[in-house]
Formats: C-alpha cells, sequence, structure tokens
C-alpha cells in the first residue's frame, strides 16, 4: 500500500499575496473509519463565540490527495482541528472530511512524527472527545473550515 499524504492549502492574505501556507497530514488507514458526530463540532464551535482559546474561522483553499488511495472517497467539505496540549505546548492536529453516506471522520494527522501509540483509532477518538470535554487542558484550540 501506497502513503497516502493529504497536502491542505489556506488561503493566502493580501498582504501574503501568492504565499499560501500548507498543511500535510498523514493518511489513517483503519479498517473501520473514525467516526465523530457533526454534532460534537458544532459544539466546538459554539464554545469559540465564548472561549478566547478557541479560533473558528474559514481558510481551507484546497485539499490534495497525494499517493493512492485503496478506496476513493468524495470528500464533501474538509475540517481542520488544531490544537496545543498543555503544559508542555506540543502542537497536533487532525483532518476531518465529510463523506455523504458516513459523515464525518478524522482522516489525517498531523504532524508525521507523531509518536505510533498517538495514531491508534481509540487514543485518537479519546484526544478528539477530549478537546470538547476538557478544553481547559489545551492552551489554543483551532478550527479552520472550508
Amino acid at each position: 500500500m501506497d502513503s497516502i499524504i493529504f497536502k491542505v492549502i489556506f488561503k493566502a492574505q493580501e498582504r501574503f499575496e501568492n504565499k499560501n501556507l500548507t498543511l500535510s497530514f498523514k493518511n489513517l488507514n483503519f479498517e473501520k473509519p473514525l467516526s465523530i458526530s457533526a454534532k460534537s463540532i458544532l459544539e466546538l464551535k459554539k464554545l469559540s463565540e465564548t472561549n478566547q482559546d478557541i479560533l473558528n474561522f474559514q481558510n481551507i483553499e484546497e485539499v490534495l490527495i497525494i499517493g493512492n488511495p485503496l478506496v476513493d472517497y468524495t470528500y464533501n467539505y474538509y475540517l481542520v482541528i488544531l490544537f496545543s496540549l498543555k503544559p508542555d505546548e506540543e502542537k497536533r492536529g487532525y483532518l476531518i472530511g465529510n463523506i455523504k453516506k458516513l459523515g464525518d471522520i478524522i482522516i489525517g494527522v498531523w504532524p508525521f512524527n507523531t509518536h505510533l501509540k498517538d495514531t491508534k483509532g481509540k487514543n485518537i477518538l479519546e484526544t478528539y472527545n477530549d478537546i470538547l470535554e476538557n478544553t481547559q487542558n489545551y492552551s489554543s484550540i483551532c478550527i479552520i473550515s472550508q
């Protein structure tokens, strides 16, 4: 199996014209997709209205899939969730894709050097749920949508 990379391209700001920023996410290849509820994403977005440590904005221009995926899904939209863990400020991120019949699923992790134990499905879902339930454990949370 080829390694799959999702390259997320963010829109350039006017002052940085033609200098789009990118983040590359390592594909998660699990038998069963890591489904998350759309309601949980809405809850996180709602928290951003009252919690200054949670940012929510639109800025994804495009997502390129590099490699040969085993399953050719068509994604309706993408979300990126970036977060920093307290107290060491370790930065991590998840790429979420929406598929018509499956809903929202976590499809990629950032950075690539994430420890192997952290890329197991159970650990990823536990961390995602912890972001929702214990926002005080994170110094910043950023939700970026298309």
